[in-house]
């Protein structure tokens, strides 16, 4: 047992015979450790003081980074390492914007602190949701890297919303579209240079709603990014300006 466990620890290569599935129960396990973390994190830095806080943002910013550094390193000794590795996922940009991010303090409602508000935690919020790695074995480093990255990915935004050092304004959505708009369109045309999927620009991720809109075909189902992205923002910025106008209708 222990040499299987062992062994499937450090499976590089997907495979349905051996991967945990989507919305198995151990991927609702994963979610529910996720939200509590995610969840206890934003309680203690709400009730930190400043400096604290400060070494809780360094801490998380250069956690996510070396696991993301770790798994670099675990696939190129493995020889695994290739264009398909490339951290040109939304999610994969994050870890390195979060970590620059984490070394100052950036205004609550500043364009960065706002990019990652609006794009790089509801893109990590997706990724747990529809992990596009549940082919590896559960009990693997893969899977483990998977899960860790994109929860510190949330965790890191959602601590500062939480004690308002990330402040959601509505105002600096049009520039992060913007943002959005630069790093998708040359990713667009790399994905298509290279047969690669970096952020499911080539096709849909498996079991995600970007799979509704599959019957538009290539690249037909990018449309589906429309409505997909109107409803999250929705979602991310209507509580807070019911709360900043509550006499408006």
């Amino acid at each position: 047992m222990k040499a299987e466990l062992h062994s499937q620890f450090f499976v590089t290569a997907e495979s349905p015979e051996l991967g945990f599935g989507l919305f198995s129960p151990a991927h609702f396990i994963w979610l529910i450790i996720s939200a509590v973390v995610i969840a206890a994190a934003g309680i203690l830095y709400r009730k930190a003081a400043a400096p604290v806080r400060r070494r809780m943002r360094i801490t998380a910013g250069a956690t996510i980074l070396a696991v993301e550094l770790i798994k670099t390193a675990f696939l190129i000794y493995a020889g695994e390492y290739d264009i398909y590795r490339l951290p040109l996922h939304l999610c994969g940009l994050a870890v390195y914007l979060e970590f620059i991010h984490s070394l100052r303090d950036r205004p609550a409602d500043g364009v960065f602190s706002q990019f990652l508000y609006s794009c790089c935690m509801p893109g990590a919020v997706f990724a747990l949701i529809f992990p596009d790695w549940t082919g590896y074995p559960l009990f693997s480093f893969m899977t483990f890297a998977g899960f860790i990255l994109h929860m510190l990915a949330v965790l890191y935004v959602v601590m500062q919303l939480s004690g308002k050092d990330i402040v959601p304004a509505l105002r600096r959505l049009p520039a992060c579209m913007f943002i959005l708009l630069l790093i998708a369109v040359p990713v667009f045309f790399f994905d298509r240079l290279t047969d690669t999927n970096y952020m499911f620009l080539n096709w849909p991720s498996p079991g995600s709603p970007l799979e509704w809109f599959s019957f538009l075909g290539r690249p037909g189902y990018l449309l589906g990014y429309i409505p997909l992205m109107l409803a999250t923002w929705l979602i991310l910025y209507l509580p807070f300006i019911l709360r900043d106008n509550p006499g408006e209708k």
